[in-house]
């Protein structure tokens, strides 16, 4: 991709940056008000979340800065460490954990927070927005302008207001709390201004802003805010802000008044135990913060650009290390300033760089002029951004999803509303691992196979842990004097629980007649063991084959000399390759009378050179009398096209079966019970093909020349070894279809 020059980086991402800023810059003062510390620290670390982070960071849209989900843990390490100057060590701390935390690649583990609960991040954060902004959009500024959890401390309350200003405040003051109280105290002069601004945001965005897509609508709303403001206060005094419903940022006297605000961290106090674990408790939070907001950065980005986790934690690190040598809070990547940014088009990480450049040019230089800008009016920005996340369509569609992807993103968004960010993450993580576990013991990561009284279980690529117990429950089910096949030669990694559990089934499984084979799993060398199992089998056929020899010398002498002469069957039959159904055995035919050919199914195509060659040779050579198709109940093949798993080169020839079903829906959607069904189905596929039979030329030439063969359907049922005769009427060439008639 090409790169953009510096002026052009600029020029595309000036106005983008403006609204970030302009929403940044009451965020940094009300987090560092909430968090406990001076009102410069915010700015400072929004300075350096701008500047440094954002130059380190190689995500395009992401913003850092202080962040709401950090106050609770700022304002308690500052009561356990009583002084400022220790907290900052803990941050300068907290960085460098954070820079070795990249180094060491640890920014994969957001990888494995569920998409759903990402989404339920987002939206939950859109609500916040709306419920937390709209007293602001009214002017009740009770809380101060960063604070997004649930229930409000002292540090979150607006100093003026909570000393009485405004009347009796509720001791219990949370979120539900503060939107009550809005609604009867607040200011028409902020009322009109908030909704003016959400009005004009809402009109730029539907109309206006194709024409001008470089201005964002956030600037315009913030601008028609300072004009009603002034507005207000030259000729509608009623309607005037006081100072806590503005901006209030600092004043300097000239800016080298900002150097005089610096704190300089406690280097001594970085062996302390205290100031160790509140390092770690920040890098924790931060870091997880900060990859959790960059995932949803990346989502929000339309270009669909993703950044590198590590990195990430990296150019935090470095911003959390400046940030506490200079005296401000810990930063993280947050998604309110992400978001307005995205919202006003930014294109490249150069909008979050000149966004920090803002906040350093307004502490210098524009103070009494950005002290101009109503709450209300930030407000309405917040609002309307609250709605684009928290957009219904995103809920409809986590909805059609499914409830393992609803109740996740569910519960996400409700415990982020009534605790914080991080608990409510964990809360949908912890949801969605349930229903993880729960797909993973119905819907087992292995394949089962049932082969007769072979039952093959071939373990996924990965069989892991949260296979075992659906595993162990498959194992425990299977019948005595079965075989068992454990395929694992598709696994590039089989837990030692799954282990544990083949080797216990192996244990116990020659007790109850059931041999095990297993395959591709390097920890069982049983090869050896089955390879004398084989060659055991092998040397008793030949054995038997010998006695049987032996008993017919013993009946007939002269029984194989007149077998050598020739074969004269007056039978062929078609049936199907299962072993468990021997014609001569069940007909008790001796050989030489029955001609044969097997396949799975007992299918007779009428492509299938194999077939058709032994068909003339029985009828042209042979001159057999009787052709049979024989089936058999329980057909492993019919069952397999009744079925919707793909088996492979398989489907295709079980296609005839599904043609079958086609043919004869009418009759077959009046059979309720299963096992009657597959049975009628069996039956109706034998009829389809002694009907295919009567349909080549070699049969209706023969029956036209010698009026034979007789062509005949039977069902084997192997439960009781009766042959059942279809009684099939095929016999004269008239009964064919037309089409299928030789003349």
């Amino acid at each position: 991709m090409k790169r953009l020059r510096i002026q052009d980086q600029i020029t595309q991402n000036l106005t983008p940056s403006l609204a970030v800023f302009l929403v940044a810059l009451p965020l940094c003062l009300g987090i560092a008000h909430a968090s406990g510390v001076p009102i410069l620290a915010g700015l400072l670390s929004g300075i350096v979340g701008g500047l440094i982070v954002g130059a380190l960071s190689n995500s395009q849209v992401s913003v850092s800065g202080p962040a709401a989900g950090l106050t609770a843990i700022v304002l308690a390490g500052l009561q356990k460490l009583g002084a400022f100057e220790a907290l900052l060590m803990a941050t300068v701390m907290a960085g460098v954990i954070q820079v070795l935390m990249g180094f060491f690649k640890l920014g994969v583990v957001v990888k494995f927070i569920p998409s759903a609960v990402i989404k339920g991040m987002l939206a939950s954060i859109g609500l916040i927005l709306i419920v937390k902004q709209f007293p602001h959009l009214i002017g009740y500024d009770i809380e101060e302008m960063g604070v997004e959890e649930f229930s409000a401390t002292a540090n979150d309350l607006n100093e003026p207001l909570a000393n009485g200003e405004v009347g009796q405040i509720l001791p219990e003051h949370n979120t539900w709390t503060t939107l009550i109280e809005a609604l009867s105290r607040f200011k028409l002069g902020a009322l009109l201004i908030g909704l003016s601004a959400f009005v004009t945001i809402v009109i730029w965005e539907k109309r206006l802003g194709k024409k001008w897509p470089m201005i964002p609508s956030s600037l315009i709303a913030v601008t028609i805010g300072v004009i009603l403001h002034l507005v207000f206060e030259a000729w509608v005094p009623d309607f005037a802000l006081a100072g806590h419903h503005l901006v209030q940022l600092p004043v300097l006297s000239s800016p080298l008044d900002l150097l005089s605000q610096f704190q300089s961290p406690d280097w001594s106090s970085g062996l302390q135990f205290n100031v160790m674990i509140t390092a770690v408790t920040i890098a924790i939070v931060a870091s997880a913060e900060s990859l959790l907001s960059l995932d949803a950065a990346d989502r929000l980005d339309p270009q669909g650009r993703r950044a590198d986790p590590n990195r990430e934690l990296i150019a935090q690190g470095v911003g959390n290390t400046l940030a506490g040598i200079l005296g401000g809070i810990p930063v993280t990547t947050v998604v309110v300033r992400t978001s307005v940014n995205v919202s006003a088009g930014a294109k490249s990480k150069a909008s979050a760089i000149l966004h920090g450049l803002w906040l350093l040019l307004a502490v210098l230089f524009f103070a009494k002029f950005l002290n101009l800008i109503p709450i209300a009016a930030l407000a309405a920005v917040l609002v309307y951004t609250g709605f684009k996340l928290s957009n219904p369509a995103q809920f409809k569609s986590m909805y059609q999803k499914g409830i393992e992807q609803l109740v996740p993103f569910l519960v996400t968004i409700t415990v982020v509303l009534f605790t914080d960010l991080l608990k409510g993450v964990a809360a949908g993580v912890i949801t969605a691992g349930i229903f993880i576990l729960r797909s993973s013991y119905k819907h087992s990561a292995f394949n089962i196979s049932y082969l007769g009284r072979t039952k093959r279980i071939v373990l996924g690529e990965d069989a892991s842990f949260l296979q075992k117990a659906r595993l162990e429950e498959v194992l425990k089910e299977i019948p005595a004097g079965s075989t068992v096949e454990i395929d694992g030669s598709k696994s590039s990694h089989i837990d030692t629980d799954v282990i544990d559990v083949i080797e216990r089934f192996k244990q116990e499984a020659s007790q109850r007649g059931v041999q095990v084979v297993t395959g591709g799993i390097q920890e069982f060398k049983d090869h050896e063991e089955l390879s004398c199992s084989m060659d055991a089998e092998y040397r008793e056929l030949l054995a038997n084959n010998h006695a049987w020899r032996e008993e017919k010398l013993k009946e007939d002498s002269q029984f194989f000399s007149r077998l050598s002469e020739g074969q004269t069957p007056h039978f062929l039959v078609i049936g199907c390759s299962d072993s468990r159904v021997p014609i001569e055995t069940v007909t008790k035919a001796d050989p030489g009378n029955i001609f044969s050919h097997r396949n799975i199914a007992n299918i007779v195509s009428l492509t299938d050179i194999n077939l058709l060659s032994v068909l003339q040779y029985s009828v042209e050579v042979l001159n057999v009398r009787h052709i049979v198709v024989l089936g058999h109940y329980g057909c492993g093949g019919v069952r397999a096209a009744l079925g919707h798993r793909s088996l492979g080169l398989i489907d295709n020839w079980i296609s005839n079966i599904k043609f079958t079903v086609m043919h004869h829906q009418e009759e077959l959607s009046r059979i309720i019970d299963a096992t009657e069904y597959e049975r009628r189905v069996i039956e109706l596929h034998v009829h389809e093909q002694v009907q295919n039979l009567h349909k080549t030329s070699i049969v209706q030439n023969a029956i036209k020349k010698f009026g034979f063969p007789n062509l005949h359907g039977w069902v084997y049922d192997i439960n009781s070894g009766k042959i059942k005769d279809l009684e099939l009427d095929l016999q004269t060439n008239q009964k064919m279809v037309p089409i299928f008639r030789f003349d």
